[in-house]
């Protein structure tokens, strides 16, 4: 059985994917390179996504760890680990 935690070896070069917006609000949101094990790094991205819109971020290893928040003034939320690989679209949500 394949581990979901391999399959960016299998796109090896394509380490890029899409974070969007939820239709009806804006977010803030701080996106970390993240190695295999899921431990933070980087930080590559930071900023607002408009509601429904996407950004495209890349990632060295295929891995990445965000956090969010709905409004500005808010402390940010989540920490969320995710793939980041083949352009895949991710709802920051």
């Amino acid at each position: 059985m394949l581990s979901l935690a391999f399959v960016p070896y299998l796109y090896a070069g394509d380490n890029s994917c899409w974070l969007t917006a939820p239709p009806q609000d804006d977010v803030w949101v701080i996106v970390y390179d993240a190695d295999v094990d899921g431990n933070r790094g980087d930080i590559i991205w930071k900023g607002k996504i408009t509601a429904g819109q996407k950004i495209e971020v890349t990632s060295t290893d295929g891995h990445i760890r965000y956090n969010y928040k709905r409004d500005e003034d808010q402390p940010y939320q989540g920490d969320i680990a995710v793939g980041c690989y083949q352009k895949r679209s991710l709802l920051v949500d």
